[in-house]
């Protein structure tokens, strides 16, 4: 049945010594969470979308947690896994057992994982793909055109300024107000 293709496998017997394997070494696996800690309610990642704003945002989520030092870093890994679901959680469930000593560990494999999932990082010369709409109002392109440019890090506005004088109507006031 493992070579047929498209057939399940099927499920392994778990052995009685099992149950507690972690993907954690013992100085992160046997420090006792905090009652405090516990797992931010935000959106569950599945491996589809940025890894980046999930590990951003769970690290946003977990400044609040007032434990420190060995404390922080337990709960800062335990915590992780239940922000995760299918794909992801399947590879973080298959971690191999005592491969993880601190949360640096935990994304750096986390990131190798599903850097294909990564949202390619915009530049400013995108800019120059907006163009004002046929039928577009100068307000509408305005917002569309600032919309693109906040997920633009460290935005040369020179650049975007010339850009966004490119893309307007050339027969619209602004357009002939900008150039004059």
């Amino acid at each position: 049945m493992y070579r047929i293709q498209g057939i399940a496998c099927p499920l392994e017997i778990a052995a009685r010594d099992r149950y507690a394997d972690s993907p954690f070494v013992d100085d992160v696996a046997l420090v006792g969470v905090p009652k405090g800690c516990v797992p931010p309610a935000m959106t569950l990642y599945d491996g589809t979308t940025d890894l980046l704003d999930h590990v951003n945002h769970y690290k946003q989520e977990m400044m609040v947690i007032t434990a420190t030092g060995p404390f922080k870093e337990a709960c800062m890994c335990k915590e992780f896994g239940s922000t995760l679901s299918g794909a992801a959680l399947q590879w973080f469930v298959g971690l191999p057992n005592k491969s993880i000593a601190n949360f640096a560990d935990l994304v750096n494999e986390f990131n190798q994982q599903f850097v294909s999932s990564r949202k390619p990082e915009k530049q400013t010369s995108d800019l120059y793909r907006i163009v004002q709409g046929f039928e577009e109002s100068t307000r509408d392109y305005l917002n569309r055109f600032n919309k693109e440019k906040v997920e633009i890090p460290r935005c040369d506005i020179a650049t975007a300024i010339q850009a966004f004088r490119r893309g307007l109507h050339q027969d619209s006031d602004l357009y002939k107000y900008v150039t004059m």
